[in-house]
């Protein structure tokens, strides 16, 4: 389908594509492959010797997304609804003792990954010999449909439901309903795991021009050559933003949201991400497309980001003869640390005001808390193994205070005592949806530290609990997931 055009033709000047290239070089992105469209041309395609564009690739968890458009393309022939449990697909292999709360697991929350698992990517040699029989004896770390965590064992199922649903193993059933259509599929591979399925999770290996048909059949709302392949709705849900993913409350690439199997980029972009820096982006507003693989195994937390960063500062920002303005902070302005955003009050806080939530068995020892509100001013008031504790924090701004926890190294390093010395720390916190709190605390003494707190409420009843800490050698106590729920009325 693509046709080739000169950058210019596409609207850029060349030399920021000089540019894009030269910044990774400059910082050694082991890339093998460069592939840059708009509308439905071609303007920059690059290869690394040996690889040229009909080699096939190893595309890691892009994967993912391919066996996200299978659910979809079963759903539309009505073969599952996304809100079907996914024990539902598995009612032979259903232990007796199976988690209550992954009884409630639907297709839908895998998609989203919001599943009721932590730390579900386990690749051991158990789990990929018996995938499914290894996942229905999980116990359950949240509640399904609350925040998000990167389960690649439960992408692997979705692409074994889709197998048992369509009798087909995984790639000949995308190809035929959907990529021999979109072309250069045609020597395509899909890796199995020992259970004898597609591992539907790591292991597609294709051309890096079969992903930019996949993008530009996405951008096109799932209209392949006039011809619908893919519901219109699937299409626009698996590409947005239906989950918040950043539970450390700093932007990066990968931290701008969650589709079905498919992560949001930076300005409403969204992108097939795969480990070594395999990436399929396409940005909606510059109808543009941009494809890489390579190996960056050695180097990935500063290739990655250095990746999309150049992506948009190099290419995005300069299409169309575009000169964006440089925005300098203002040097005589005060400065304060950096509070948290989001909404500063919604609907699901008047329901949770004052509330006690009994919490389940946790990292953190906390037994219980409530959260309370005054206006900006809150309080987040829980007891664990020290008794009851409170951090008062601001709304979208920072509330002074000191950090509850007792027991922190003082003049001595390393060495650990209870006295009444706390740490002082800032703490501030926004909605990051209708559903979602998250709570930003700054260490700031001798020793600096910080911890996000994230509430995900299913409802005002359950919520799921995530403790991320920074620090050196203390937050020990508050890193880890939680459940919560209210009792009685």
């Amino acid at each position: 389908m693509f046709t080739a055009c000169t950058p210019e033709q596409a609207g850029l000047d060349t030399k920021y594509i000089r540019r894009f290239m030269a910044r990774l070089d400059r910082h050694a992105v082991n890339l093998h492959s460069v592939l840059m469209a708009r509308g439905n041309a071609i303007f920059f395609e690059k290869y690394v010797s040996p690889f040229t564009k009909d080699t096939p690739h190893r595309m890691y968890s892009i994967t993912k997304s391919y066996a996200g458009l299978a659910i979809g393309l079963l759903a539309d022939e009505g073969k599952l609804s996304l809100d079907d449990p996914l024990i539902s697909f598995f009612p032979d292999r259903v232990p007796g003792d199976v988690d209550p709360l992954l009884k409630e697991q639907t297709i839908r929350h895998m998609l989203r990954m919001q599943t009721c698992f932590a730390n579900a990517a386990s690749c051991s040699p158990e789990a990929m010999q018996d995938r499914v029989g290894y996942y229905l004896r999980q116990k359950a770390d949240k509640y399904p449909g609350t925040l998000f965590d990167y389960d690649s064992a439960g992408s692997h199922l979705l692409g074994i439901i889709a197998e048992n649903l369509s009798g087909k193993d995984l790639l000949s059933y995308l190809k035929e309903k959907l990529l021999n259509k979109l072309g250069d599929f045609e020597n395509a591979q899909l890796l199995k795991t020992p259970d004898g399925h597609a591992w539907a999770s790591s292991a597609l290996i294709c051309k890096p021009r079969a992903l930019a048909n996949t993008v530009r059949f996405l951008l096109d709302g799932g209209v392949w050559e006039g011809e619908r392949l893919l519901s219109e709705q699937f299409v626009r849900d698996a590409t947005s933003r239906l989950t918040d993913n950043n539970l450390i409350g700093a932007p990066r690439y990968n931290r701008c949201g969650y589709g079905y199997q498919i992560w949001q980029a930076p300005r409403g972009a969204f992108s097939f991400n795969g480990m070594c820096s395999q990436f399929a982006v396409g940005i909606p507003d510059q109808d543009l497309i941009f494809v890489c693989t390579g190996d960056t195994q050695l180097t990935t937390a500063d290739s990655q980001p250095r990746i999309f960063d150049a992506l948009y500062e190099e290419i995005a920002d300069h299409l169309d003869g575009a000169e964006p303005e440089e925005i300098l902070p203002d040097l005589s302005a005060a400065a304060s640390l950096p509070a948290a955003d989001g909404a500063e009050c919604v609907p699901l806080q008047k329901m949770i005001d004052g509330k006690e939530f009994f919490c389940h068995n946790n990292p953190m020892g906390i037994r219980k808390f409530t959260l309370s509100w005054q206006g900006r001013k809150a309080e987040f008031r829980y007891e664990n193994e020290q008794g009851e504790k409170v951090l008062s924090f601001g709304m979208n701004e920072n509330a002074a205070g000191y950090f509850p926890q007792f027991g922190y190294s003082d003049d001595v390093g390393f060495e650990h005592r209870i006295t009444s010395f706390r740490y002082r720390c800032y703490a501030s916190a926004g909605w990051i949806n209708a559903k979602d709190l998250q709570i930003r605390v700054q260490i700031v003494d001798r020793y600096f530290g910080r911890l996000t707190i994230t509430f995900g409420f299913l409802d005002e009843r359950h919520v799921t609990v995530r403790m991320i800490r920074e620090a050196q050698d203390f937050l020990n106590e508050y890193n880890g997931w939680m459940m919560a729920e209210r009792r009685g009325m």
